[in-house]
Order: structure tokens, then sequence, then C-alpha cells
């Protein structure tokens, strides 16, 4: 397999701790960031969570307060399990879920 040179800048201290902790698990960082990207090619996707606070995110994006998010949050639950009970709502729990 063909490999290429990948660089990055990070904060130093970062480097140190994460360095300690891949040395406790017999990797380097070479070996990290590859396996990280192959979960991201393998998931489509970023293979842990990332999120910001549901405050932050409602301030942010809907410029809502924290009790008007709570409150928009509520009316959500009550129309999802409105919906749930109507039967207009399905639960997909495995791939076979998805067919109509």
């Amino acid at each position: 397999m063909a490999t290429v040179q990948f660089r990055a800048r990070i904060d130093r201290n970062l480097k140190k701790k994460s360095d300690a902790v891949l040395k406790g698990l017999g990797l380097d960082a070479g070996s990290y960031v590859s396996m990280a990207l192959t979960q991201l090619v393998h998931r489509r996707g970023i293979p842990f969570a990332v999120a910001e606070s549901d405050e932050g995110y409602f301030a942010s994006e809907y410029g809502l307060t924290s009790e008007q998010a709570d409150q928009a949050g509520a009316a959500m639950t009550k129309e999802t399990a409105s919906a749930r009970r109507a039967g207009k709502l399905r639960e997909i729990k495995d791939v076979a879920d998805l067919a109509p």
C-alpha cells in the first residue's frame, strides 16, 4: 500500500498527553490517525459523537433562551408521542424496518 505524509499542527500539551495514552495502548499517533480515518470512511461520518450543548445549539441556531428551548423540547416530545399513538410514526430497530 502506498502511503503519503500527513502533517497537522496541534497543541503541544495535547500531543504529549495523547502520546502517553497511545503508548499505553501500544500505538503511535500515525497508527491512531490511520485507524480514525479508516473508521471515518467505513462509517461515512465521524466515529464518535460531536455535539455542542443543547443550550448552545438552540441559542446559536434559533436564538432561543434555555427556557424557550426547554418548552420547544417538551412540545416536540408531546407531538412525537401523539404521532406514535396515531400510527403516524414507525420505530426503526433494524434494516428490515425500513422496507415499506
